[in-house]
């Protein structure tokens, strides 16, 4: 299991690790936050690309549920995804890698963050940086679990990226 800072450092991106800052700030007495502890005016500069997913369970399965979806997304989608479940993304979203991203970060109730190329027709000449920040809803139990998800994505083109070419004189593992 990663450490805080060895994610971070794994973050590619100075807005995902300022998504995850924010986030580690509202962690108080070792609990992690709830929906209610993240403000909007807090993330105002990132909120076109801000995610609220919802765990829902119905009967023995998990679904998510995106509660909300800043306007970046229907500009890369060119589908609202508010009020959609994510099985119902559009062709090319990677579904599949979707559920299991949100799945681990509800299983393990840590932060997951990573890149994938996107897989949109049209679309995949872009890289999609995310990061998924897992949100406690306290219940009668006192038991804090995990309800919602906050996520951060930002789309870039591949052709924009700062990547270098790679030696063709070294070997790599």
């Amino acid at each position: 299991m990663l450490s805080s800072n060895a994610l971070r450092h794994q973050m590619i991106l100075p807005e995902q690790q300022a998504i995850y800052d924010y986030w580690r700030s509202k962690c108080k007495g070792g609990h992690l936050p709830s929906r209610e502890d993240i403000s909007a005016v807090d993330l105002a500069q990132y909120l076109p690309t801000i995610s609220l997913i919802e765990l829902c369970q119905e009967n023995k399965d998990c679904r998510f549920k995106y509660r909300l979806a800043g306007t970046r997304f229907y500009d890369i989608y060119k589908k609202e995804l508010t009020g959609r479940y994510i099985n119902d993304m559009p062709e090319g979203s990677r579904k599949d890698y979707w559920e299991r991203v949100l799945t681990r970060v509800v299983d393990t109730k840590r932060p997951s963050a990573g890149v994938v190329r996107s897989g949109l027709s049209g679309k995949t000449h872009m890289a999609q940086f995310w990061i998924r920040l897992p949100l406690i809803v306290p219940d009668a139990q006192n038991s804090m679990p995990i309800k919602m998800i906050l996520g951060f994505d930002k789309f870039v083109k591949l052709s924009e990226m700062d990547v270098a070419a790679p030696d063709k004189n070294k070997v790599y593992a």
